[in-house]
């Protein structure tokens, strides 16, 4: 893949050639949060984007934690016989949180980038306090700073348990979450450190061995902990937990930032990574003392985010496509309707708290194949199909929000076949059978003597019509 967008990380003013126009706000929408409505895309209109921007990130960092579950701290002792009702309560949470997604915006989206880069699983911990535990921290610094983040998420006992921190000790250090730390969360592969490191970095993180009871908390161990010189990062000292950290942000600073810009542009911009971008914004990171909301706000803000070369250039998940489109569409997800959501992404290989491992979903063109494609298919059209009956007025809205006052309908047709696919369609005919999808059974003459306008009576169904027939093309899938 290449990528073909020019436009720096200045920040975005509009311009006859760049509009701030519906899609401009569509893709801002799409790619810090998971879409909107088109009440909201038409009033972001009348303001300057930049103020849409800051706003959504103030919302964000205002937004309070979701409420603590009656099983938040619970141990495996208060189960008693009933260790099913833990995976229940998993379960439970997972259905929750995404009727929460729906509505959480960028701290949303980001404690939900944040759970494919520090991977846990429930499986190997079990435990529903554990992920409400790693939940919350996930929430707590979404938008936070990453050097926190970081030394944060190595001891909650989700992860210690997942990925051995509490089997590490003196005398039998475990290099898992050492090896991970490096590889997964804050270098990359081979990039900045060695065997020795790890090595070295495993006795330092040993100690959080103290498990009073099981699924309880995981306290720090000073008998259990290698009190012993270690070499890392070519510094030798007597170093703990906290000075790994310390170590890792002050030695490798530029590679930690280097490595995570690249995680977030391609995340949030574009999987072809544009190196000069990049480097820009992992000096902004650090110019930022690893803080993250206002690095996203100079992201989000910039010219080169709102280049139209990098509209449509993400497959997102089964959830996240899913959320899209139920806000595009103006469907609000409930405690039943949310069960038909999750299970279709768990057939799909999308269940939450549970990445496919330790490195997260591989994303992107991984989520399409010839079965996950049908399942998108058969989503897509029962949500539509509901919506069309049932959102009947939000439907009209949007036939509405496509015309300045035209009653061309073929312009109306490809007004929204642009507010729906990011970078429209690429043949004439492929326009002209959207036109047909739009017009249904409407008879052709309405069309030309005027008895048709965006008010008609059936132009809800009109768009459902149109709505089916993009989302069985390949366009669809592009966010």
């Amino acid at each position: 893949m290449m990528n073909c967008a020019t436009a720096g990380l200045v920040p975005y003013v509009p311009t006859a050639d760049q509009p701030w126009n519906r899609q401009r706000a569509v893709h801002l929408h799409r790619r810090a949060g998971f879409g909107t409505s088109i009440t909201t895309v038409m009033a972001d209109l009348n303001r300057n984007p930049l103020d849409v921007v800051a706003d959504l990130i103030s919302a964000a960092e205002a937004l309070p934690l979701s409420p603590e579950p009656a099983f938040a701290n619970k141990t495996r002792a208060e189960y008693g016989l009933a260790l099913l009702e833990s995976t229940l309560e998993i379960g439970g949470w997972s259905r929750q949180w995404i009727i929460d997604l729906q509505q959480n915006g960028l701290r949303g989206r980001m404690a939900f980038f944040w759970h494919n880069h520090f991977v846990t699983r429930f499986d190997v911990y079990e435990s529903s306090g554990y992920t409400y535990q790693y939940h919350k921290l996930l929430q707590q610094h979404a938008l936070g700073n990453f050097r926190d983040f970081v030394r944060a998420i190595g001891l909650t006992p989700a992860m210690l348990i997942f990925l051995n921190g509490a089997q590490n000790e003196a005398g039998s250090p475990n290099e898992n979450y050492g090896r991970e730390l490096y590889e997964l969360f804050t270098l990359g592969v081979d990039n900045g450190y060695t065997q020795q490191d790890i090595e070295e970095t495993a006795r330092a993180l040993t100690g959080y061995t103290n498990i009073t009871e099981a699924w309880g908390p995981i306290l720090f161990d000073p008998a259990k902990h290698d009190d012993g010189e270690k070499t890392i990062f070519g510094r030798t000292g007597n170093w703990g937990y906290d000075d790994v950290i310390d170590l890792l942000f002050e030695e490798r600073a530029e590679r930690v930032a280097a490595y995570i810009a690249v995680e977030l542009y391609r995340r949030f911009v574009n999987p072809a990574v544009d190196e000069v971008m990049v480097s820009l914004l992992a000096s902004t990171l650090r110019e930022n003392d690893w803080e993250l909301a206002p690095t996203l706000r100079i992201l989000f803000s910039s010219s080169h985010f709102f280049d139209e070369k990098n509209f449509g250039t993400i497959i997102e998940g089964h959830i996240e496509h899913q959320l899209i489109l139920l806000n595009e569409i103006g469907t609000t997800l409930n405690g039943l309707s949310v069960f038909t959501d999750s299970a279709g992404a768990t057939e799909q290989g999308q269940v939450l708290f549970s990445p496919v491992d330790v490195a997260g979903w591989p994303g992107n063109r991984a989520w399409i194949n010839t079965t996950s494609i049908r399942y998108r298919w058969d989503y897509q059209a029962s949500r539509i199909g509901a919506a069309s009956l049932f959102n009947f007025a939000y439907f009209q809205e949007l036939v509405r929000s496509a015309t300045d006052e035209t009653l061309d309908v073929e312009i109306i047709c490809r007004d929204l076949v642009h507010y729906f696919l990011p970078q429209g369609l690429q043949f004439a005919e492929d326009y002209a059978a959207a036109l047909v999808s739009f017009k249904g059974e409407i008879p052709e003459n309405y069309f030309q003597n005027g008895n048709w306008t965006v008010n008609y009576w059936a132009t809800p169904f009109q768009l459902g019509g149109l709505l089916n027939y993009l989302g069985l093309l390949p366009e669809f899938q592009l966010r």
